[in-house]
């Protein structure tokens, strides 16, 4: 298979129609003066302030993208937002300078090629249409000649960065560290203590042993920030019950499922199909004679007894062979008969009754969906209602007293999922929730509404022993049962040193692995225990506490990575591609790094404000 290469400056363009298509709404545009104001300066190449606008207002959205909300500027410096943004800049601004210097550019012919090429600058028949382009730069701030200039500048930025990184290749030194260390076979055996083979008694804690683990414990049975929330919500099951439904929608819904609830004989069938009439009588004759059998002939033929089941069939469904299987009182075979297939043999293996479920007994579940359709559209149609009643001031409690909805309350905090917080949508909801918030009427994916506001955040707090008490016994038993069981799986060590093997002193629970890699391990077993394998040497025995137990394992041999592997092939070539553009970017950061230096820097702090003061305004 071969794998169309994209184009250096596949990776602008990307970056671009990004900026472009998402367009910066929320944040307006400014020219700063027509564009000419600086921010900085690296040798004879200016930054604008427009350049360094629409990089923050990129890394805005990135961050926002990565969940973080009501970003100020104080927060972004925090997290080093603006310096990143600046020094991406001047390296940019360093290698166009060196462009400069050197006379580089890529010709008219490039740009043109990028920017035609362009899915968001094309028409309806997939070729280049002006009229888009203009309209989508202006729509967000940009000049043709701005744009262009940057088109320009990025496929040139992209001949340096080729040209410094051109034959960087890993050091096969450490592809070949690497591969070993990834590759590398281990063959163990091991045992585990469980619960189940627990052979030391636990006897139940005293209370000096509770209070001491709840101390000692703490953090286990600590909740974490909660915010208590008022809410109000309606949902289809509150209103079903008051809802009328006329008797002859009952009855046509239940004509509409009367495959649903009259249900014809039908039986279990599983169908052969042959080549030929003859093959088929010759494998019928064979199983009626005993030489062979049903499930013979289906591997015969290269299938397994699920190809060939039809599952529940009426006599319908069976076309020419529905009345010969259906005369079959036992299971039993019948056919050749002729299908669209070819001509097959047919096995039944059961029979169902046929059966009637009368209107009256379907009567609930009939009521139930149609009252549940009826009680979503009433409340969709309550919505306008009690948004008025929000906008002119009513509070929750007020929306609970005066309409249908239910008022509640709620301690919820991540993995809380009782009542409303069993909707995944309050839960999206409340994590975000303020109590700068304004309550609104919210919809769930089932057609319930609420509304909610936040009372106060609770913040972490031990809960009390005597409110828990029985948390704390069940988490005490399988800590002192954890105990025991490293303890035993100590002892059986001890056996081991002392000669025994490890059938002696585990019993029939031994299990081997074979030439285990780090990237191929033994599935289900802790990720401990294979920390523990890869530190070992052949003869060693270890102890591994895991979750509610602990592992004994014994390393037998240790093999070398096999580079004939397929998933070794692909590991080494995909670390040496990685370990290359990784020294090729290092490279790259490191040649911006002294042009910028040799140029200079001139930064002005005055540009830089007015930037920020046009974001965050």
């Amino acid at each position: 298979m071969t794998h169309k290469k994209k184009k250096p400056t596949d990776y602008l363009m990307m970056v671009l129609m990004g900026m472009l298509v998402l367009g910066l709404g929320g944040f307006g545009i400014t020219n700063f003066s027509g564009g000419t104001a600086t921010i900085a300066s690296v040798g004879d190449r200016d930054i604008t302030a427009e350049e360094y606008y629409r990089a923050m207002v990129q890394a805005i959205r990135n961050q926002e993208a990565a969940g973080a909300t009501n970003l100020s500027l104080a927060e972004l410096e925090a997290r080093g937002v603006p310096q990143q943004v600046r020094a991406q800049l001047i390296a940019m601004a360093a290698i166009n300078n060196e462009a400069d210097r050197l006379g580089l550019s890529v010709g008219d012919d490039v740009v043109v090629q990028q920017i035609t090429e362009t899915p968001a600058f094309q028409g309806v028949d997939g070729k280049f249409d002006r009229e888009a382009y203009e309209f989508t730069l202006e729509r967000n701030g940009w000049n043709v000649a701005g744009f262009e200039r940057t088109v320009r500048e990025e496929s040139t930025r992209n001949i340096l960065q080729a040209s410094v990184a051109a034959g960087v290749a890993a050091p096969a030194e450490l592809i070949d560290i690497m591969t070993g260390w990834f590759g590398e076979r281990r063959s163990f055996r091991w045992a585990t203590f469980t619960p189940d083979t627990l052979q030391t008694e636990i006897a139940e804690p005293s209370e000096s042993d509770l209070v001491t683990y709840h101390a000692d414990h703490a953090a286990e049975f600590t909740l974490p920030e909660t915010k208590r929330i008022t809410y109000a919500w309606l949902t289809p099951e509150m209103v079903a019950d008051s809802v009328e439904i006329d008797e002859q929608e009952l009855r046509d819904l239940y004509e509409a499922r009367a495959d649903l609830y009259r249900q014809p004989e039908r039986r279990l069938v599983e169908r052969l199909v042959f080549g030929t009439t003859g093959e088929a009588e010759t494998a019928k004759a064979a199983i009626e004679s005993g030489a062979s059998d049903f499930a013979a002939e289906v591997a015969a033929r290269g299938l397994t007894l699920e190809d060939v089941d039809l599952g529940e069939q009426t006599a319908a469904d069976l076309g020419t062979a529905g009345d010969a299987v259906f005369a079959l009182e036992e299971p039993g075979l019948v056919g050749p008969f002729q299908t669209d297939f070819g001509p097959a043999l047919f096995r039944m293996n059961g029979v169902l009754l046929a059966q009637e479920t009368p209107f009256e007994e379907a009567l609930p579940e009939l009521r139930a969906e149609l009252a549940g359709d009826e009680a979503r559209r009433e409340i969709e149609n309550m919505i306008s209602d009690l948004d008025d009643r929000l906008a002119g001031g009513a509070t929750i409690e007020d929306l609970a007293s005066e309409t249908a909805l239910q008022l509640g309350e709620i301690d919820w905090y991540e993995g809380v999922t009782e009542g409303i917080a069993a909707h995944e949508g309050f839960r999206e909801v409340a994590s975000s929730l303020t109590e700068r918030d304004f309550p609104e009427i919210l919809t769930l994916e089932d057609g319930s509404i609420y509304a909610m506001r936040l009372d106060t955040v609770l913040e972490p707090r031990l809960q009390p022993l005597d409110e828990i008490r029985d948390s704390v016994r069940e988490s005490w038993q399988r800590a002192e049962t954890a105990k025991a069981l490293t303890a035993e799986a100590e002892a059986a060590k001890e056996g081991l040193d002392a000669g025994k093997t490890l059938v002696e002193v585990a019993g029939l629970g031994v299990e081997t692995a074979e030439r285990a890699t780090r990237g191929n391990f033994v599935e289900g077993l802790d990720p401990a225990v294979g920390q523990a394998v890869f530190s070992m040497e052949p003869g060693d025995a270890e102890v591994v506490p895991v979750p509610d137990g602990a592992v004994l394992v014994v390393l037998d041999s240790i093999a070398p990575a096999d580079t004939t592997d397929e998933q070794i092939a692909f590991f080494q070539q995909a670390m040496k591609q990685q370990n290359a553009q990784s020294i090729a970017a290092d490279l790259y950061n490191y040649y911006a790094q002294v042009l910028t230096s040799t140029a200079g820097i001139s930064l002005d702090d005055a540009g830089m404000n007015a930037v920020h003061s046009q974001l965050f305004r």
